[in-house]
């Protein structure tokens, strides 16, 4: 784990922090740069379908990125809006270790990244969606047939989740408040269109709020897993 983020993952979040290392020479890392190379990536999602018995390829796609995204954004964001510390992400500069059946297990940083108090909420996420998420999620979808709608709306997902655990954790920092804002903006500044934009919502049903994506993972196209309890596609009944 990254020292300056120990604070912020220790106990049960330990894992999430652990995903992030710098000048780890005990595993053999590959980098990221490698995977958007169609064949290698191929071969990793060829892999990795082997864990299901009726794998369908675009499902295995969403949930391998899942995997990804997990690893990446939860600790990068959550030392962002918690901590005001930018991690170097770039898609060039950072190594991947993946497992024996080609899931994400942890990322090797170029450095251990720097305290930056002054980043509006679009900088924030920069670093983490521009500079890596953008151009692996091109990757997978080009390789996969997945829709990159599908994609963007795993790593919003995530994001949904991270900036939830802040808020929680502490709801009066500015720079969470920010985030929910942000999430709820459909267009950046520059005039492009936000990805991240409402990922999820919180529809009441029975009587209850409820959390659902806006757009399904396509996971239940794999027999073994069926519907997620998030999913949109299951409008008739709580869960």
């Amino acid at each position: 784990m990254i020292p300056e983020l120990a604070g912020l993952f220790y106990g049960d979040l330990a894992p999430m922090g652990a995903a992030l290392v710098v000048n780890d020479y005990t595993r053999s890392f590959e980098p990221v740069s490698d995977l958007t190379q169609p064949d290698r990536l191929s071969t990793i999602l060829n892999r990795f379908s082997t864990c299901y018995q009726q794998p369908e390829p675009r499902a295995v796609a969403s949930q391998w990125s899942k995997i990804y995204f997990s690893k990446l954004i939860i600790p990068s964001v959550a030392a962002s809006l918690m901590l005001d510390w930018r991690l170097p992400l770039d898609l060039h500069d950072t190594g991947i270790i993946l497992d024996e059946l080609g899931r994400p297990e942890a990322f090797r940083l170029a450095h251990s990244g720097y305290a930056s108090p002054s980043q509006t909420t679009e900088e924030r996420f920069s670093c983490v969606i521009d500079a890596h998420i953008a151009p692996v999620t091109d990757a997978i979808a080009r390789v996969s047939g997945l829709s990159r709608k599908v994609l963007w709306s795993n790593a919003g997902n995530i994001v949904e989740n991270v900036v939830s655990f802040c808020e929680t954790s502490a709801p009066a920092k500015n720079s969470v408040e920010q985030a929910r804002k942000f999430l709820g903006t459909r267009q950046l500044s520059n005039g492009e269109t936000n990805r991240l934009f409402e990922p999820v919502r919180y529809p009441e049903m029975n009587g209850a709020r409820v959390r659902k994506r806006r757009v399904c993972c396509i996971r239940y196209l794999i027999p073994s897993l069926g519907y997620c309890k998030t999913c949109p596609r299951l409008k008739d009944r709580l869960t």
